[in-house]
């Protein structure tokens, strides 16, 4: 999935010069460009999110687990990683939700309508790119390696 994103991201970038290109010129583009760029912040963020917590590239602060002894450190990362698991199950429920009210109601976008986007096209990668992100912070919960570190200030062994 990342590399769908990653993928996506370029795909962006060309049809961002391709819009920019044709109104400088004064050419006519396809009316689907502007919204395959749209929709695509959203997907590029579905897809990605899981690996990036897999792989701990996501934003989080170890300024209060570089402050406690390794014990706490140990319960308090696990505690996070379980709260961060709910949440994203409870996010991942709700926007399956919507998706599936949008797709049983076949609703339309209302500021593309002629175009005939359906509104589930741009909220269905969010049940999944959240669902996804909640079993990765689960794995968080039982894994040897904590999510934590306990290095304030570092990213990781890249960085």
């Amino acid at each position: 999935m990342m590399a769908f994103a990653a993928a996506y991201i370029g795909l962006m970038m060309v049809t961002i010069v391709y819009i920019a290109l044709c109104r400088t010129m004064g050419w006519s583009y396809s009316r689907y460009a502007f919204p395959f760029v749209e929709f695509g912040f959203l997907y590029v963020l579905a897809f990605g999110s899981p690996w990036m917590v897999r792989t701990r590239g996501h934003v989080y602060i170890e300024l209060l687990t570089a402050a406690v002894p390794d014990a706490v450190r140990r319960v308090l990362t696990r505690i996070v990683a379980v709260l961060a698991t709910l949440i994203c199950a409870v996010l991942a429920y709700y926007t399956a939700r919507i998706t599936l009210e949008q797709y049983a109601f076949d609703t339309y976008d209302e500021l593309r309508g002629d175009l005939n986007i359906k509104m589930w096209y741009s909220s269905w990668t969010m049940p999944l790119g959240f669902g996804l992100m909640a079993i990765e912070f689960f794995r968080f919960i039982f894994s040897r390696e904590p999510m934590h570190t306990g290095k304030a200030g570092v990213v990781g062994e890249d960085a």
